[in-house]
């Protein structure tokens, strides 16, 4: 009984963490909303970008509760063959769904860069880190749906389906060492246009601080992967899939919240809202730079 109850303890961590950092992310994004399409009212592919990434990160702790209910995080023995079969089909809707997220993250992000580019070299690297990461998720998708052919091949436990999957864990392994590396570039990218940027001290550090704390999301980037590789070699892989799904919801909702940050000066600045209202008249470029001043 120990035993068990020190994995209803872990089940029940990865619940309520996963609740807390979900509505974390909810309220950036809704204070991210009022700023800018209630304020300044200049709304852009960034803003729908990360109201998608919170939307997926819903239907994430959605299907946490799936796994929850279907006994994720207990022994084996303790599963029904029915429990496994729904285990494998939300693991699935998982994996599309977190790549689906980062993408969106990621490109957010980007596109919040793009509102304070002041030049074409910038613009034009940010323009192709968008679409590698497009042709990456593409990539992802597909390869997670034919991961298997058939696909029910995946959660056929008994040996009764004919058919081939390919090396998982070798994919795990790929796209994580692939978000990581582009985490760390994303996060490289704008540091000298920020610093380059002429405003007072004071400005330039928070916005600093703001990049900086994306650093975070980054290292849970790197602690997921080691939580894939101690899946991946379990020989119980329905107990051990707590720590994968805790550190893929604190990564998610962690960069989610850091890239709304840097949308909310005009909520606690009256003085933004005037600047950025007075250049919506003006230059598209000028609105983009102003927004993030």
């Amino acid at each position: 009984m120990e035993v068990d109850w020190k994995d209803k303890q872990r089940q029940d961590g990865l619940i309520i963490t996963s609740v807390i950092m979900t509505t974390i992310a909810t309220i950036f994004v809704v204070l991210r909303c009022v700023s800018r399409f209630v304020l300044i009212r200049n709304p852009g592919p960034d803003d729908y970008l990360i109201i998608a990434a919170l939307l997926l990160t819903i239907g994430y702790l959605i299907d946490i509760f799936i796994l929850r209910n279907n006994h994720l995080g207990f022994p084996v023995t303790m599963l029904t063959l029915d429990n496994m079969i729904n285990f494998i089909k939300a693991t699935l809707a998982v994996q599309v769904m977190y790549y689906a997220n980062i993408f969106c993250i990621k490109t957010s992000i980007l596109f919040t860069y793009l509102r304070f580019a002041v030049t074409p070299t910038f613009r034009v690297l940010c323009y192709s880190t968008i679409a590698l990461h497009a042709v990456f998720f593409f990539i992802c998708f597909v390869v997670t749906l034919a991961q298997c052919k058939p696909l029910n091949k995946m959660w056929d436990l008994a040996g009764t389906v004919d058919g081939t999957c390919i090396n998982t864990t070798a994919f795990f392994y790929f796209t994580s060492a692939f978000n990581i590396i582009t985490d760390i570039w994303i996060l490289a990218l704008p540091l000298r246009t920020l610093h380059g940027i002429n405003r007072p001290t004071r400005d330039k550090v928070a916005l600093f601080l703001i990049f900086g704390v994306g650093t975070f999301a980054a290292v849970a980037s790197v602690v997921r992967l080691h939580t894939i590789r101690t899946y991946t070699l379990a020989t119980d892989p329905f107990r051990e899939g707590i720590l994968v799904n805790l550190w893929s919801v604190i990564e998610v909702t962690i960069a989610i919240s850091c890239a709304s940050v840097s949308a909310l000066k005009p909520i606690f600045s009256g003085r933004q809202r005037r600047i950025t209202r007075a250049a919506m008249s003006g230059d598209g470029r000028l609105i983009r730079y102003r927004v993030q001043e």
